[in-house]
């Protein structure tokens, strides 16, 4: 809309006051003519219309250029969602609050045994935890179905524990991903929630299309910091905010694709060849204390207690010390490549020996992973395959040559 012109009245402009003065001494005071008058006018006010007309285009350029750059930005971001590369996780923008598992039938894969139909399931997700001393107790980890523990730098342990049932308010603290563990992650075909990871984890997680729910990437909306705990053990998710997650990718519980453990019936028996198991040590890396894990049965619940460095280790939830109803022992060639900064390099598709423990005692059995996304199967001497005891079931990977001691 244009500028209203200015009345006429005060078109004209005023001398100054030396100006004034001047035309005072030096000339008469003319009186200008009507037509002169009019004259004046019309060049004023067509001074006026033209630095009106200046403005104005002035403004259609501002408004034409303005408009360039937003559709310049519109086409660019347009382009960067077309072309660049997707990602499992990209679309977690969903509340995190407001969906509740579903329930699933009875022919779906089962991790656990038992009577799991009345609890609420979902999509299997497998979460990186946290072991280093400023991380315990973490949160979620009596409430996994199954728990991977193995090494990773400097002598430290690292779990990966894979949610698929049940309501947990806090898991973690979650960590990087590591390359080993995505072998074994294939065989549940989970969505694999972590913060980072090593180069090759990061790749192999594109190369293989893993549903990949990244704390420090595209899915950190998943995760928060908790103040109380220090950095960077303080990284944490839940259960709902992993179902919400593989909603918004489209991962439906009906498409999993598990081969399940066999699990015991109540009439079955423990083989001929278990013997007493009340007590066991492992110790990961050397003869130091911090790395010692121990394991004591309770004949109470029948299932193992379990310790870090001597001391009772508990989940955070429940305030309790983890209980364990499956123990296995899963050694794996001491042949381990350390490579930048101290990462480790392990061989899980392969074959080797195992220790089973159950209801307070062990067995040997045989371990054997044909390739990366097919099924650890654990037999006995015989050939058939090792049944499980329904419940939850923790591995301990450790490389030949570890100490063991069982009482």
């Amino acid at each position: 809309m244009p500028p209203k012109s200015t009345p006429e009245k005060n078109s004209s402009k005023k001398p100054s006051a030396n100006e004034a003065e001047s035309e005072k001494i030096e000339k008469p005071v003319l009186v200008e003519s009507e037509a002169e008058n009019k004259g004046k006018k019309a060049d004023v006010k067509k001074k006026s219309t033209d630095k009106t007309e200046v403005k104005n285009n002035w403004t259609r350029w501002l408004y034409l250029a303005l408009g360039g750059v937003a559709i310049a930005l519109i086409i660019t971001g347009i382009g960067y969602y077309v072309l660049s590369p997707k990602t499992d996780d990209a679309n977690t923008n969903v509340s995190l609050d407001n969906s509740q598992p579903v329930k699933v039938n009875p022919d779906l894969p089962d991790l656990v045994g038992g009577d799991r139909f009345d609890m609420g399931h979902y999509y299997p997700v497998a979460v990186m935890i946290d072991n280093a001393s400023p991380a315990r107790p973490q949160s979620g980890l009596q409430s996994a179905s199954v728990v991977y523990e193995a090494l990773v730098e400097g002598g430290i342990t690292r779990f990966m524990a894979i949610f698929d049932h049940g309501e947990i308010s806090q898991i973690g603290p979650v960590r990087s991903a590591r390359p080993y563990f995505l072998d074994w992650l294939a065989e549940y075909d989970a969505a694999y929630a972590h913060a980072g990871g090593s180069p090759e984890a990061l790749g192999e997680i594109v190369k293989n299309r893993i549903h990949d729910i990244n704390g420090i990437g595209n899915s950190a909306k998943a995760f928060y910091r908790d103040k109380t705990r220090p950095a960077p053990h303080n990284l944490y998710t839940s259960s709902n905010a992993m179902y919400v997650t593989t909603v918004a990718n489209k991962l439906k519980i009906s498409d999993v694709d598990i081969i399940s453990w066999q699990f015991a019936l109540p009439t079955d028996v423990l083989p001929a060849t278990a013997t007493a198991a009340n007590k066991v040590k492992i110790n990961f890396s050397g003869s130091a204390k911090s790395s010692e894990v121990s394991y004591a049965y309770d004949s109470a619940s029948q299932t193992y207690l379990r310790s870090q460095a001597g001391v009772s280790q508990e989940d955070r939830l429940t305030k309790a010390q983890i209980k364990v109803k499956n123990l296995i022992i899963q050694t794996i060639s001491n042949n381990i490549m350390v490579g930048e900064k101290g990462r480790l390099t392990m061989k899980v598709t392969d074959t080797g020996k195992a220790k089973i423990f159950q209801n307070g005692k062990v067995f040997e059995a045989t371990w054997t992973k044909t390739d990366a996304s097919s099924r650890t199967i654990f037999s006995l001497a015989d050939g058939t395959e090792v049944k499980f005891q329904p419940g939850n079931t923790w591995i301990e990977v450790l490389p030949e040559g570890r100490k063991v001691v069982i009482e």
